[in-house]
């Protein structure tokens, strides 16, 4: 039926466009039938025209008498006869009027029509020509206007021709360019159009004929299209009836499935519950399904889960997933009727439910599974803790030592680091077991262990081997002098009297220490040595450490031995001040002075500070050191002043630790109220490569500082890193070349470079600058020459007491 209708459809399209493609060639026929008739007229017209201009015109030019003889040759004579045989030769197809309004000739009046279009063309002068079809009649009307020539016969009548003045009463008092009238050829249908028309009516029955045929041939192939289509119908109908058959045993055993599943099955549409099965119902412990399906989704949920999430937030979530993936699987808190909370793994799979999405959801009860697999995990952990933990102290065991030390020595190879093994034994513990019981024995091992792991980092690994050995592993080390103060720390805790049961214990430690990769490169060697470094401290009497390496051994005592001294220095104050002159060199005048500390040592004599202030910055002891020498200085500073003396600026070097010491700006601000001393006396030098370590810490620092007053400077300028993209911000005044680029110049064209680029840094930072280490003529002109003026070294004079600096600097600078 529908390729029926498609045929007839198709027919009336076709016929619609074969008409108007009819209706196209008549009308082109038509058109082209016109225009050729309009250039015959045409052409016709401008003929005549042209033959009455040239009679005209020759009897005037000729000066040929008018008489009634040759009166008959002028033009509007002749053009009559003319026309008329013209039309009779074309048996009257073709007719010429030359017509007036005001004729002379009768025969030469114009009719109706005629006039009407003399009138049309003295309302639009600017018309050449109309050009009109009607009753199968074609007009072409060209105006004639008066032109000089005609004024001898048309003018005024006593100026005419005599003849034509005697013979005529009309026709005169035209004016040059009025019209006079028209030139009318008419044009019947021609033979020529007669062919044209036949040839369009052959076309238009080849093209009814091949319409009709085609429509044939198509009818005939819908015809055969319908045969197959029904053929094609009749097998689907079978297959319909064939799948429908399948699908319905399908449903039959799905609808099984979904009651007798084992699991829980509920159909959700956007929040209502649309089916579920009995298992679902008894999961939830509901009456029926009636009541389980008409419950909101959220009311078999809490409002949060174990986790905090928000029950309905976490749905959403679940649900978006599902989508995405086409099936989520995921753990949920649900409800059961009573209020009773179980745990559920749900399946979320999106399905399309007749026409509508929904979402296809398996619960399945898992609470009894989660608490036997909570269980297992639990026993498991347990017999994993006691397999690789010291039951007594709950630290690795040797197994679990044994592991972690493999895994940092690899991460130390790998990370090019070092590492160190403390293998620690109590002294005398068999004493405590054999006259106290093994029970107080256990406990001062439990005691020994909480000790050591309140000393040790979170990163760090303490064992217990059994008996009374403790070993631990130390990663990430960057500097062994630090191992010297930990094996202090871990011998004092340890000799602190342990309180058990009304006695009082004292307990004493050998410990022996190895490295990677100094001393072995793996665990088994590491736990050899550091245990014979061990036995090596008992043998040294107890109660000490040992490094596996004679020439660490000696490092660690010096560093000892030198801490304890520093520590006495600083009691006793046992320090001295220097003082070293700071020079414009180009007056010669001193402009102010570096204090230097210097250690008076009772045994070793005078010790310059690089043989202590590291070790003071390690240990803190750094802090004490410079408020003595601040203060110190500021003293004598002052007093040379009080004295009438001008010793110029006081530039003090102040460490990293002084500056971050939270009391150091209040003990500042003290020094100067005290002492008397003026801001603009002080300035502080600060090292470069200590400053980048935190530099927007010492921002704000030395920002507090510059408000005061004070000066700031930046000691050994070049040698840091960094230090440039923070140059800008940092509040500083002057910058201090150091030394080292200064022993090169000139010679040295790198520290020369260096030298000028700071130079120039420096004058276009609007900073100060100051060169330290100068020791000759060179190196002085050099700096001058490129704009250093103020300069420091043995040049000027080496550092100096405070008396040498009175007699000498004031006198002779």
């Amino acid at each position: 039926m529908k390729s029926m209708k498609f045929f007839i459809l198709f027919a009336v399209l076709l016929f619609v466009v074969l008409s108007y493609r009819t209706y196209e060639q008549y009308k082109e026929i038509s058109e082209t039938q016109k225009l050729i008739v309009l250039h015959e007229s045409r052409s016709l017209a401008e003929f005549i025209s042209a033959f009455r201009q040239t009679y005209q015109d020759i009897f005037l030019r000729e000066h040929i008498a008018i008489t009634d003889t040759s009166l008959n040759l002028l033009p509007v004579k002749t053009l009559t006869e003319i026309s008329e045989r013209f039309a009779s030769r074309l048996k009257g197809d073709v007719v010429i009027r030359t017509v007036s309004d005001r004729p002379r000739n009768p025969v030469n009046k114009v009719d109706r029509f005629e006039a009407e279009m003399i009138g049309y063309f003295k309302q639009h002068p600017e018309k050449e020509y109309r050009f009109m079809e009607k009753q199968g009649t074609y007009s072409y009307i060209k105006p004639i206007y008066i032109e000089k020539s005609c004024l001898r016969c048309h003018g005024k009548r006593e100026d005419a021709i005599p003849s034509i003045r005697k013979r005529y009463d009309k026709a005169y008092d035209y004016k040059l360019g009025e019209i006079r009238g028209v030139m009318h050829i008419k044009i019947k249908d021609r033979d020529l159009f007669a062919g044209l028309y036949n040839d369009f009516l052959s076309a238009l029955l080849s093209a009814i004929f091949f319409y009709l045929l085609l429509l044939v041939i198509i009818y005939l192939l819908i015809k055969r299209i319908r045969l197959k289509e029904e053929e094609y119908l009749q097998k689907l109908e079978e297959d319909i009836e064939k799948k429908t058959h399948e699908i319905n045993k399908q449903k039959e055993t799905f609808e099984t499935l979904f009651e007798k599943s084992s699991d829980g099955i509920l159909i959700v549409d956007g929040g209502k519950f649309i089916e579920c099965n009995e298992k679902m119902v008894e999961i939830l412990d509901y009456p029926s399904k009636e009541a389980l399906l008409e419950m909101q989704a959220s009311s078999l949920v809490p409002k949060f889960q174990p986790d905090g999430s928000n029950s309905y937030e976490k749905s959403k979530e679940m649900i978006a997933l599902a989508e995405k993936y086409k099936v989520h699987q995921f753990e949920c808190v649900y409800l059961r009727a009573n209020g009773e909370e179980f745990l559920a793994e749900v399946t979320l799979t999106p399905i399309v439910l007749g026409e509508r999405n929904v979402t296809h959801t398996v619960v399945r009860d898992i609470s009894d599974k989660k608490r036997a697999q909570q269980e297992l995990l639990r026993q498991k952990n347990i017999l994993h803790h006691q397999a690789h933990h010291d039951a007594l102290t709950g630290l690795p065991n040797r197994t679990l030592f044994a592991d972690r030390l493999e895994h940092g020595i690899e991460l130390a190879e790998r990370h090019a680091k070092k590492l160190a093994l403390f293998f620690i034994d109590l002294d005398n513990f068999k004493q405590i077991n054999d006259s106290l019981g093994h029970h107080i024995g256990d406990r001062v091992l439990m005691v020994v262990a909480e000790r050591l792991k309140a000393k040790i980092r979170k990163e760090d690994t303490l064992a217990r081997l059994g008996g009374d050995e403790f070993t631990i592993i130390i990663e990430n080390l960057d500097d062994e002098r630090q191992l010297a103060s930990f094996a202090e720390k871990i011998q004092e805790v340890l000799s602190q009297p342990i309180h058990i049961e009304g006695h009082t214990l004292y307990t004493s430690c050998s410990i022996g220490i190895s490295f990677y990769p100094e001393d072995a490169k793996n665990a088994n060697d590491l736990v050899k040595y550091a245990d014979a470094a061990m036995y090596k401290a008992k043998e040294e009497g107890r109660d000490n450490y040992q490094f596996y390496s004679a020439e660490m051994t000696a490092l660690a005592f010096e560093r000892v031995v030198m801490e304890s001294s520093l520590r006495q220095a600083i009691k006793n104050e046992e320090f001295v001040l220097y003082y070293q002159p700071q020079v414009n060199a180009k007056s010669s005048k001193m402009t102010g002075m570096e204090a230097l500390i210097r250690w008076e040592h009772p045994r070793l004599g005078l010790m310059l500070p690089d043989k202590f202030i590291p070790l003071a910055e390690e240990t803190g002891l750094i802090i004490g050191i410079d408020r003595w020498v601040m203060r110190t200085a500021m003293t004598q500073i002052k007093a040379w002043y009080s004295a009438g003396l001008n010793p110029g600026v006081l530039a003090l070097n102040l460490s990293m630790r002084q500056l971050m010491d939270e009391s150091f700006m209040e003990i500042l601000h003290e020094c100067l109220e005290t002492i008397g001393f003026e801001p603009e006396w002080l300035e502080l030098e600060v090292t470069e490569s200590q400053m980048m370590k935190k530099p927007d810490d010492a921002i704000v620092r030395l920002e507090q500082i510059k408000a005061m007053g004070i000066n700031i400077a930046i000691d050994d300028f070049g040698t840091g890193y960094s230090s440039l993209s923070y140059l800008k911000r940092l509040p500083v005044s002057k910058l201090k070349i150091d030394q080292a680029f200064i022993h090169g110049i000139p010679e040295d064209k790198g520290s020369a470079a260096i030298v000028k680029a700071t130079i120039a840094l420096a004058r276009s930072l609007g900073l100060k600058l100051i060169a330290e280490g100068v020791e000759n003529e060179v190196q002085k002109t050099f700096l001058v020459e490129h704009g250093c003026i103020i300069m420091q070294g043995y040049y000027y004079g080496r550092p100096m007491p405070a008396e040498q600096i009175e007699k000498k600097c004031f006198d002779i600078c």
